[in-house]
C-alpha cells in the first residue's frame, strides 16, 4: 500500500517538475508581475490533487487560490516583494509562519496553509522547500490540533431538539430538512447528505446503507441500519428521490448551489454557533453518541459515562467500529465526539 502511494507521489512530483520547467521556459523576458504569474500557475494546477490522479473539489480549489494570493500579498506588505512566484525561498516561508503565529491563528488554519504552500512548492518545481510545520514555530504546540472534545457538540445537551428543529426546517424546505435527517440518522457529512442517492445507497437486504458520494478523501463506508428511525428516514428519502439516479438535493441546481442553499437555511433557522450554539455537524456528534450508547449500554465519558468501559478492549472495538461508520480511519478521532476517559476525583494524572 505504501509502495503504491509512493509511486503515485513520485509520479505527481515528476509531472510537477516538468510543468514547472515548461512554465519557467515559457515566461516572457520582461517580468509580468507575480499576480499574473500566480494566476497562470493556478489556472494550470489548482484543480490537481496533491497526490492522487484526480481533481479536487471546487471548495479546495477556491481555498488554494485565496490562501496563495493572501500569502504573496502579505509578503509584499512585509517588504519581502517578489518579482516572480518562482523566487519564493525559505526566508519568505519563515516570515509568513512567524507572522501567523504572532497573530494567534488556530492550529487547523496553520496546518491548512502549510499544506497549501507545500503543494504549491511542488507545482513550481521546489519539492522539499516547505519543512515540517513545527520547525517554523516558536511554540511547536501552536501547530497541533487538540482532538479531545471538552464540550458536547450534540444538539440535545445544548437544549436544541433535533426532531422539533428539523420538522420546522422541513416545512420551509423539505429537501434541506431531509438532508438534516440523514445527517442525524446515519452520521453523514453535509456534502454526503446533499449527494445521497437513497435507492443505490441502500443494500438489497435493507441492513445497511453505502456511503460513496461526497465522502472525504473518496473513502467508501457502510453504515448499519439498526433503528426504526433510520428505516423511516431512508423510506422518506426514497419517496423524495424515487429513481435509482435520484439524489436528495434539488436536481435543478448544481452541487455548489445546493450546498449554498443548505447553509442559507441553516443560518435562517439559527443553526450556527453564534445563534443556537449548534451546527449541522453537531448532528454527527448526536449520531456518534447515540451509537456509542446503543453498543455499550452507557453514555460516553463526555456525557458522564463510565471511563472503564471507554478504555476497555470491548469499548475500543466499539469506538473503532463507530469511527469507521463516521468515515474516519483512526480510533483516536472518536475523542472529538466522546472526550476521553475521566480521571476519578482525587487521582493524580
Amino acid at each position: 500500500m505504501n509502495f503504491k502511494k509512493n509511486q503515485m507521489e513520485n509520479s505527481k512530483l515528476d509531472l510537477y517538475s516538468r510543468l514547472a520547467r515548461t512554465m519557467k521556459d515559457s515566461r516572457p523576458a520582461k517580468p509580468q508581475g507575480w499576480k499574473k504569474e500566480l494566476s497562470e500557475v493556478l489556472l494550470l494546477m489548482a484543480k490537481e490533487h496533491a497526490v492522487r490522479d484526480k481533481q479536487v473539489s471546487h471548495k479546495t480549489e477556491h481555498t488554494r487560490k485565496e490562501v496563495l494570493f493572501m500569502c504573496f500579498n502579505q509578503l509584499h506588505d512585509g517588504d519581502l516583494k517578489l518579482r516572480s512566484v518562482f523566487n519564493i525561498r525559505s526566508k519568505h516561508l519563515e516570515y509568513l509562519f512567524s507572522r501567523w503565529e504572532n497573530e494567534g491563528l488556530a492550529a487547523a488554519t496553520l496546518q491548512q496553509r502549510h499544506s497549501i504552500l507545500n503543494t504549491f512548492s511542488k507545482w513550481i518545481g521546489k519539492a522539499g522547500l516547505v519543512v515540517p510545520l513545527e520547525r517554523y514555530l516558536k511554540d511547536p504546540k501552536a501547530g497541533k490540533r487538540v482532538y479531545v472534545a471538552k464540550t458536547d457538540k450534540s444538539w440535545t445537551p445544548s437544549g436544541v431538539s433535533p426532531d422539533e428543529l428539523i420538522s420546522a426546517v422541513c416545512e420551509y424546505d423539505e429537501r434541506v430538512g431531509m438532508q438534516l435527517k440523514l445527517i442525524h440518522a446515519f452520521g453523514l457529512r453535509k456534502k454526503e447528505a446533499v449527494m445521497f442517492r437513497p435507492w443505490t445507497s441502500a443494500t438489497a437486504d435493507g441492513a445497511t446503507i453505502q456511503i460513496y458520494q461526497g465522502t472525504k478523501g473518496g473513502r467508501y463506508r457502510v453504515v448499519p441500519i439498526t433503528s426504526e428511525y433510520q428505516r423511516m428516514v431512508l423510506k422518506q428519502a426514497q419517496e423524495m428521490a424515487p429513481t435509482l439516479s435520484s439524489h436528495i438535493a434539488d436536481p435543478s441546481k448544481t452541487l455548489e448551489q445546493n450546498m449554498r442553499r443548505l447553509q442559507y437555511v441553516l443560518e435562517r433557522f439559527g443553526v450556527t454557533k453564534k445563534a443556537l450554539g449548534v451546527t449541522a455537524h453537531g448532528l454527527r456528534h448526536e449520531f456518534a453518541n447515540e451509537r456509542y450508547q446503543e453498543l455499550t449500554g452507557e453514555l460516553s465519558p463526555l456525557q458522564g459515562g463510565n471511563s472503564s468501559t471507554f478504555t476497555s478492549e470491548q469499548g475500543k472495538r466499539y469506538r473503532r467500529l463507530i469511527a469507521e461508520e463516521l468515515g474516519h480511519s483512526r480510533i483516536s478521532v472518536t475523542t472529538a465526539y466522546y472526550g476521553t476517559a475521566r480521571q476519578p476525583k482525587g487521582s493524580s494524572k
